[in-house]
């Protein structure tokens, strides 16, 4: 065989070996599993009404949130504990999301490696009324590199990695999704009134005073004398309204050791009550129209309950 044959058979051989590599890419049946999907189909999400969220990252605490009426939350004995609406979304937009997760191992061995055993791994499971569930999800260990996770559903031996998107709703707990809001669809604008009474001061202090809008300003009625300035009264009125609690209490405190009174412009009012110091000057809080009881902590007091020195224009 002649040197211009050999060459022409050497370079048809490679040829074919190439073919044969690349349709073994296009046709292995684990290449295939490492196509995009989602871990929940979008259109299972109308059924959804339940979500536990197994963590062993927040010691080992369940998080149950129940949908009713289209609202999600949080329900303990006889109270519904208003939870984070967009923060249930965002959740449940991670699972219905197409990633791209490479199919890694299904063995037994592997499992319990990368903490994929049912009594080792975080989970969260979607319900969607009596039955299987919709997803139970384990979350395994973390990549070597500590860019994404391992995953595998319960009902399945496969196991596959992809992106981070889940370990911050495992490894944290209640608070994580609690609404702590006390006032909530409140503008600053509609406030027409606050009245203040301040906790007890052991200096003697101005312990009760009331701010008025009067044309674009506010003036405290009994002391037109006082120069306040309009803007540092209405910072305050924002941080009232955005104001949240660091967790739910159990009861109502004992006693009220001050409050905050708002009059709006359609005739309503929403009050805040503070009870006395804890061991840790926090203090449980109430509000009007609610069946809530907050923990404030102490920098939340203090930036609420300001010395009316506060509030008056410096020169």
């Amino acid at each position: 065989m002649t040197f211009k044959k050999k060459a022409a058979v050497l370079s048809a051989l490679v040829a074919v070996l190439a073919l044969v590599y690349v349709l073994s890419f296009v046709f292995d049946p684990h290449r295939q599993n490492d196509r995009a999907f989602a871990w929940l189909e979008p259109e299972l999400l109308n059924l959804a009404d339940r979500i536990e969220i197994h963590g062993y990252g927040n010691d080992g605490e369940t998080v149950v949130l129940s949908r009713k009426n289209n609202i999600w939350g949080i329900a303990s004995g006889m109270t519904d504990f208003p939870v984070k609406q967009g923060r249930v979304e965002d959740l449940l937009a991670a699972l219905t999301r197409k990633g791209v997760y490479p199919r890694r191992a299904a063995s037994f061995q592997a499992r319990e490696r990368l903490g994929l055993e049912e009594q080792t791994a975080s989970r969260i499971v979607i319900r969607g009324g009596a039955g299987l569930p919709l997803l139970d999800l384990l979350i395994g260990t973390a990549e070597a590199l500590g860019q994404g996770v391992y995953l595998r559903r319960a009902d399945k031996s496969e196991i596959y990695s992809g992106e981070d998107n889940f370990t911050l709703y495992t490894e944290n707990g209640l608070v994580f999704w609690y609404d702590l809001r006390l006032f909530s669809h409140i503008e600053t604008a509609s406030v027409q009134q606050a009245e203040i009474v301040m906790p007890p001061d052991e200096e003697g202090g101005i312990n009760a005073f009331i701010f008025r809008r009067s044309g674009n300003g506010w003036i405290i009625p009994g002391t037109e004398g006082l120069d306040l300035d309009a803007i540092r009264v209405e910072g305050w009125l924002r941080s009232v309204l955005e104001a949240e609690g660091e967790d739910f209490a159990a009861a109502v405190p004992v006693s009220i050791d001050g409050s905050v009174t708002l009059r709006l412009g359609d005739g309503g009012s929403r009050v805040l009550q503070i009870g006395p110091e804890d061991g840790e000057k926090r203090r449980s809080a109430v509000v009007s129209q609610s069946a809530l009881v907050y923990v404030l902590p102490e920098w939340t007091i203090n930036r609420l309950f300001r010395d009316i020195s506060s509030f008056l224009k410096t020169y």
